[in-house]
């Protein structure tokens, strides 16, 4: 499978104008968590069994120094997140442009050839949904992994440190009547985050693509056709300022199979267990085939796979939240500056 085409590099800037646990290191991990894990620095064709499930890359230390990180980090990411808001609702015209306009610039514009694809596979309500889309910076998590992966437990633990009020959680699960009526991205623009907020899909709009062709219900050229439209969708996020991380928790088949296991175990986890999860189960190298041919197909620098060894659920939710903090980073964001008198409003409230 060849490798895709190389996009501009992302922004890559010092975290700037964010507080920080006093004392806290730049990351905790050795190297640059925008590259550890990613999916292009394995041989192609990419094979999922290549990559480590438990090893943990980049980070000497162990768990309770992973769990302490976790929540040293934990305060920054809220700060960051609270940025961006601040961002869009009271930045200068001029500066959210300028923002705007870095992060669109992290891909081509639409070429002709970009735009005759698009009409051959979106929809003219895709295409109306994406053009209604508001302008600016927003961070969209998009976690991928076979069952008992700790998807879940990634929102609890790192999305739970930010701002309820700013983040939006959606997963997409088997499509109903009405969206088997409609192109299948349809349901996923209605589920993207806001401008300021952050989007998190536990299983998204990759789910279209891989549940028909491990069913069978869809064709190769099929296939071929819906993994295109997914890179043509993320192109155009990016250009309304989405920036884009996509996870795949890692986890090993016998690893799967103790989570599982202790499901059925334990009384008050029965709810997060399915028969269905048998079956997957039962596929778990034909899932891991497809799930490697999609993380290379559509693994770019402005949508980066990042596949995560998930047999350490600290190991992985550490390392998510490390992407996640990278990625305001490059955003290189700055506190509004206040539009009145700071020493004036301090008196007028003591006074009051």
């Amino acid at each position: 499978m060849p490798k895709n085409d190389q996009n501009p590099a992302p922004l890559d800037v010092s975290l700037t104008g964010v507080r920080g646990p006093k004392g806290a290191k730049k990351t905790p991990f050795e190297g640059d968590p925008r590259s550890l894990w990613r999916v292009s620095q394995f041989a192609s064709p990419f094979s999922l069994p290549d990559a480590p499930t438990r090893k943990k890359v980049g980070f000497k230390g162990k768990k309770d120094d992973g769990e302490d990180a976790l929540a040293e980090r934990a305060e920054m990411l809220a700060d960051l997140q609270e940025l961006m808001w601040a961002h869009v609702v009271s930045a200068p015209e001029a500066e959210q442009r300028e923002v705007a306009k870095a992060i669109a610039a992290r891909v081509p514009r639409r070429s002709p050839q970009e735009k005759a694809r698009r009409e051959e596979l979106f929809s003219p309500e895709v295409e109306s949904a994406l053009s209604g889309l508001a302008r600016g910076p927003r961070v969209l998590l998009i976690l991928q992994g076979m069952d008992a992966a700790g998807k879940g437990g990634v929102v609890k633990q790192v999305v739970s440190s930010m701002d309820p009020m700013g983040v939006e959680v959606a997963g997409f699960g088997k499509p109903t009547p009405e969206e088997n009526g409609e192109h299948y991205l349809e349901r996923v623009i209605r589920r993207l985050p806001r401008p300021g907020h952050v989007g998190v899909f536990d299983r998204s709009h990759y789910e279209d693509v891989l549940v028909p062709t491990i069913t069978g219900s869809e064709s190769t050229e099929e296939l071929e056709r819906r993994t295109e439209a997914l890179k043509l969708f993320e192109l155009e996020l990016v250009r309304q300022g989405f920036v884009i991380i996509k996870v795949m928790l890692h986890v090993s088949p016998e690893e799967q199979l103790d989570r599982l296991i202790s499901r059925l175990d334990r009384e008050e986890k029965h709810w997060k267990y399915d028969p269905s999860d048998a079956d997957s189960r039962a596929q778990f190298s034909l899932y891991q085939s497809i799930h490697a041919y999609l993380l290379e197909a559509t693994d770019a620098d402005h949508a980066p796979w990042h596949v995560i060894g998930a047999d350490r659920k600290w190991y992985s939710r550490l390392a998510v939240q490390e992407l996640l903090i990278a990625a305001f980073a490059d955003l290189n964001l700055r506190w509004p500056a206040a539009d009145y008198d700071v020493e004036t409003e301090r008196k007028r409230l003591l006074e009051s």
